[in-house]
C-alpha cells in the first residue's frame, strides 16, 4: 500500500499512477479516433474543397397549378456542383398564343452544392396555353 502525501493515509491503488479501468481506456480511444477523423475530414475539405468550380444550376418546370387569380409554375433548381450559390435569380417568360409575353422572376436565397431547391413563378394567364421558358439569370457567392 502506498501513502498519500497530503493526508498521510495509505491507499490501495499503489504508486504515482493508479490503475485505470479498461472501460476508461476504450472510451479514450474512441474519442481519439473520432477527433482524428473529424480533423482529417476538415483538413481534406480545406485542401481539396470545391476549388474554383462554379455552381451549375439547372432549372426545370415541375408542374403548373391554378392559384388564386392566376397560375403558379412550380420550378426545381438542381445544383450539380459542389459549390454553393446565394441569391439565385430565376426568370420565366411566357409567350402567349397571340405573341405577347409575360415575365415572372423569383429569387432563391441559398442553393447549396449538390442540392435541389423549389420555387414558384406566378402568372395571370395559364402557362399551359402558351410557351413557358425558364432560365437562371444569376447568383452571388455566399
Amino acid at each position: 500500500m502506498a501513502e498519500d502525501r497530503k493526508t498521510g493515509r495509505k491507499s490501495r491503488r499503489g504508486g504515482a499512477h493508479p490503475d485505470t479501468p479498461a472501460l476508461e481506456w476504450i472510451a479514450a480511444a474512441i474519442g481519439l479516433v473520432l477527433t482524428l477523423a473529424i480533423l482529417g475530414a476538415m483538413a481534406w475539405e480545406a485542401w481539396v474543397g470545391s476549388g474554383d468550380r462554379l455552381p451549375a444550376i439547372e432549372a426545370r418546370i415541375e408542374r403548373i397549378v391554378p392559384a388564386g387569380t392566376g397560375y403558379v409554375a412550380e420550378i426545381v433548381l438542381d445544383n450539380r456542383s459542389p459549390s454553393t450559390a446565394a441569391a439565385v435569380e430565376v426568370e420565366g417568360e411566357l409567350t402567349k398564343s397571340d405573341g405577347t409575353t409575360a415575365t415572372s422572376t423569383a429569387t432563391i436565397d441559398y442553393v447549396p452544392g449538390a442540392s435541389v431547391r423549389r420555387a414558384g413563378l406566378v402568372f395571370t394567364d395559364d402557362p399551359r396555353r402558351g410557351r413557358l421558358e425558364i432560365r437562371v439569370l444569376g447568383y452571388s457567392e455566399p
